[in-house]
């Protein structure tokens, strides 16, 4: 894979916003890769004076580096390959990283505190040294794969949140119907009552009249 940097302008940018930013582009990178792409999110720089930051990318080609920043939906100034052309031949105290690693021999680590010496590499340690690069490599994507897990989780519980208000407004709403046809149903039957003793009356009357006449032949 050939390395490419990433330039970004952060003017606007809080810090909380890069967190994200830079947690949006590593996702990018992990469902590239699921889909056979070859891409990894080395580091990050940021130039304070400048209101800039410099990502480092390894990556088949500036294309898919591009493309990851659209997954990520991240705006970029430029992106250029750069060559690593950091000399073999640098005494270990003098190209070194700005944490210190402990000296390792086979699979134990000593540091030197008494005599107040920083602890340095021995060639042994090559390998200890890939190994922890790769497990921490697994488990930088494992915390990506869970962080995005729950922002999914997050958003369905939010979404069914969303459902459950709409269904409770429903149920009051339907709740106050009922009450109205209930209302409606009572006033119904005592129209019908009523209108039924009228009918009860009539025909008494009807009936009392009738007696009367065939009483009076």
């Amino acid at each position: 894979m050939a390395l490419f940097v990433v330039e970004r302008d952060l003017s606007n940018t809080s810090p909380e916003q890069l967190r994200l930013e830079q947690r949006s582009l590593g996702s990018a990178c992990i469902r590239l890769k699921a889909q056979g792409r070859r891409i990894r999110y080395i580091s990050s720089a940021v130039v304070p004076a400048d209101g800039s930051a410099l990502d480092l990318f390894g990556a088949d080609g500036a294309e898919l580096v591009k493309e990851a920043h659209g997954v990520a939906g991240i705006q970029y100034s430029r992106i250029r390959e750069i060559l690593d052309v950091t000399p073999s031949f640098l005494p270990r105290g003098t190209s070194r990283s700005r944490r210190s690693l402990p000296r390792v021999v086979g699979r134990v680590v000593h540091v030197d505190r008494e005599k107040g010496t920083r602890p340095t590499m021995t060639a042994n340690s090559a390998p200890e040294l890939t190994r922890w690069l790769t497990e921490g490599q697994r488990l930088f994507g494992v915390c990506l794969e869970a962080l995005e897990q729950f922002e999914r989780l997050q958003a369905r519980n939010q979404t069914l949140e969303a459902e459950n208000e709409m269904l409770r407004e429903e149920v009051a709403r339907l709740r106050q119907r009922a009450d109205v046809l209930q209302g409606d149903r009572s006033e119904m039957i005592a129209a019908f009552n009523d209108l039924a003793g009228h009918v009860t009356q009539v025909i008494d009357h009807i009936l009392q009249k009738s007696e009367d006449g065939e009483n009076s032949k």
